[in-house]
């Protein structure tokens, strides 16, 4: 899971900083940066896993050009720069099936990209750096604020006796080029280098074994965000048997054929995906998939109190979003972190209570050692869903999102000072378990609550 990030150069984004709980809630207008995080979290995601950055970076929305943060008409930043720190799992599993057990859970990854002119003349992209290292234990604030003490080295294994004082990626000048340097693990290891001269994707990407289990780790821990951008067609279709994947997508394709798997692995779960669905629903007492064998499909239906059948086909939009979200509650295959853009659509404001709980529950208990690493960021408009925020919400934070005019010193020989549109995220004061910094300005819940109910009713 991911517990901080730093952005500088990625759209409106200047030495912008936040930190993530299990379950973060991001409130703010349209046109705030809300998505804009999200976007700087799937670019991320993206160009750890892609074996090509300009791929990467054309799955963004807009010109990659517009992707670099602007100073002026035909003026954008040379650079844009990302550190991310991250919890991982104690064991990592590659393609392969093999397995290694990591000696740090606590990772920083930063990169560098920049934007060139080729010898073509035509716009091109380099990453300029990479580094990834495991967190001192002494400057580890974060997890002494988020963990139970009595549970903190269940996910942080304490290391008495050979500490890594080396980082696992690092960057340095080799014969006057940017080179990443890879240590092999251990004290003896054999280490790889990569020239920076004509790099098309990330180091970070390069690695799929477990020799290097903690550059992994910090690979498969990017590759497993998810971000719902749940489509009704595909919620709706049975799974075709051909497909051979059981995993939900983004999109919701696949739901029929991971309530299938889940039904063969504990048949029992299905009566807690109806209860779980019943809190929303309460028409409906019955979840169910069935074997299409003549149509070589899996088809998901729902029983109502009267003791009639609808299939997935005939489901509302708003019915099946909330299905899916209770379907991935008891999916043992879903890790990682989730990013979901205003949940509160197609959902009575009477049942967002409920809707929070619900994806509250789809995040970690660090309470129980053997639950999965979960993590939830959602965005929000809704004044009546921050309303429905108590100081109950273990676990959970809550920003808010505005846009800032901000004087920024350009690094040109003129050192000229331009006027930038910006975003900020602003810490609410909620009595949350993360402390907030004395300079930062702290909202109330009542004051972002009556902030969002204004400035909607402007719109």
């Amino acid at each position: 899971m991911i517990t901080s990030i730093k952005i500088n150069g990625f759209k409106a984004f200047h030495q912008f900083e936040m930190e993530f709980a299990p379950f973060t809630i991001i409130a703010g207008l349209n046109a705030s940066g809300k998505s804009n995080l999200f976007d700087a979290l799937m670019l991320l995601s993206s160009v750890a896993t892609s074996d090509n950055l300009k791929k990467s970076f054309k799955e963004q929305r807009g010109e990659f050009l517009e992707l670099f943060t602007q100073y002026g008409e035909n003026s954008y930043a040379d650079t844009m720069s990302f550190c991310v720190e991250m919890l991982v799992g104690k064991t990592v599993k590659d393609a392969w099936g093999n397995t290694a057990t990591l000696k740090y859970t606590r990772l920083r990854y930063e990169l560098t990209i920049r934007r060139i002119t080729n010898q073509s003349g035509i716009e091109d992209l380099i990453i300029t750096s990479e580094h990834l290292e495991n967190l001192k234990h002494d400057e580890d604030t974060w997890i002494r604020k988020m963990l139970p003490k009595n549970y903190m080295t269940d996910w942080r294994p304490k290391v008495d006796t050979g500490k890594r004082g080396l980082p696992y990626l690092f960057t340095e000048k080799q014969a006057e080029i940017d080179t990443v340097v890879a240590p092999q693990d251990g004290t003896t290891g054999r280490k790889r280098r990569f020239p920076l001269t004509n790099s098309t994707r990330t180091v970070l990407s390069s690695f799929d074994t477990v020799d290097f289990p903690h550059i992994l780790a910090a690979k498969e821990e990017m590759k497993s965000w998810k971000f719902l951008q749940m489509n009704p067609d595909e919620l709706r279709q049975p799974t075709s048997k051909s497909t051979g994947d059981d995993v939900i997508l983004p999109n919701g394709r696949n739901l029929a054929a991971a309530l299938y798997r889940i039904k063969q692995t504990d048949s029992y779960l299905l009566k807690e995906i109806t209860r779980t669905l019943q809190r929303f629903l309460p028409n409906f007492v019955g979840v169910d998939v069935i074997d299409d064998k003549e149509n070589k499909q899996y088809l998901i239906k729902l029983k109502d109190k009267h003791q009639r059948e609808y299939t997935s086909r005939v489901l509302s939009e708003g019915t099946l979003r909330i299905l899916a979200l209770c379907i991935m509650q008891f999916d043992d295959k879903h890790t990682g972190l989730l990013c979901f853009e205003e949940p509160e659509n197609g959902v009575h404001p009477s049942r967002i209570k409920d809707m929070l709980a619900l994806l509250k529950d789809l995040t970690v208990n660090f309470e129980d050692i053997h639950s999965p690493l979960r993590q939830v960021i959602i965005n929000t408009h809704s004044s009546t869903l921050v309303s429905n925020l108590t100081d109950t919400h273990k676990d959970t934070v809550l920003w808010l999102a505005q846009m800032k005019n901000q004087i920024i010193t350009l690094y040109n020989p003129d050192k000229e000072r331009v006027e930038v549109l910006t975003t900020v995220m602003l810490p609410v004061d909620k009595t949350m378990q993360l402390t907030i910094s004395e300079q930062d300005k702290k909202w109330t819940l009542h004051a972002v609550q009556e902030y969002l109910h204004k400035e909607n009713n402007l719109q």
